[in-house]
């Protein structure tokens, strides 16, 4: 649950980051361009997206294990029944 949250909020700060870039970039229409918050923006979005998107295949990869192990606990619940039983 922890994962998805911080997943949730880095995707929020990836959109905000590249809206500030875009708002960085759109200044230069009224000759007020700013490029520190371009890169700052840049910079900023690609690092959130990219912290976003590891945590995110960490998190695929731990329901993954927990998949395989409730796998074997079905298996070897169904080898202990006796033959009588089945």
């Amino acid at each position: 649950m922890f994962k998805r949250l911080l997943v949730l909020f880095l995707s929020f700060g990836t959109i905000i980051a590249f809206g500030y870039a875009l708002g960085g970039l759109g200044g230069y229409m009224f000759d007020q361009g700013k490029p520190r918050v371009i890169a700052a923006g840049l910079v900023g979005g690609i690092l959130s997206a990219t912290l976003a998107m590891i945590i995110w295949r960490t998190y695929l990869n731990d329901i993954d294990k927990e998949d395989a192990e409730i796998k074997l606990q079905a298996e070897k619940k169904s080898q202990c029944q006796f033959p009588e039983e089945k």
